[in-house]
């Protein structure tokens, strides 16, 4: 078998059984390019003034995180 075909039955084969996590990342990332303006962050006694898409980003990679730890068995 040539490396094509592998490769692209293993694109297939991620297409098939991830596809709706895939289409969840990229409307994320879709989401948080669109969202460029400043905002001001309050958690718990802090406050921030930073982008949208900064703070858009590091509350999907944490969730992501979370997922990712509490997924494994």
């Amino acid at each position: 078998m040539s490396n094509e075909t592998k490769s692209g039955s293993g694109i297939e084969h991620l297409l098939k059984r991830h596809w709706f996590t895939l289409l969840v990342a990229i409307i994320a990332i879709v989401f948080i390019v669109i969202n460029r303006t400043q905002t001001k962050i309050n958690f718990l006694f802090a406050e921030v003034d930073t982008s949208q898409w900064l703070a858009l980003t590091v509350a999907a990679v944490l969730g992501l995180l979370v997922g990712v730890f509490l997924g494994r068995k």
